[in-house]
């Protein structure tokens, strides 16, 4: 339950639980077992947050937290 100051699911752990399950099961019986799989097998490889990927980025990040 939305809570109006603000706090949302943090008093209600139950409910958010039930309400991810309810949209984990919305989504599977819309996409399927497979839509699960791919978004998967994408996540590693695609991510602009992937150092592997990107080395250059990788090497700012190390200068940064170098400085911090």
């Amino acid at each position: 339950m939305f809570m109006a100051d603000g706090s949302g699911w943090f008093q209600d752990p139950k409910g958010h639980r039930e309400a991810g399950k309810a949209g984990g099961r919305a989504t599977y019986e819309k996409y399927g077992a497979d839509f699960y799989r791919e978004i998967g097998s994408r996540g590693g490889k695609q991510s602009p947050g992937n150092f592997k990927n990107d080395p250059e980025r990788a090497k700012e990040a190390g200068r940064k937290g170098g400085r911090s």
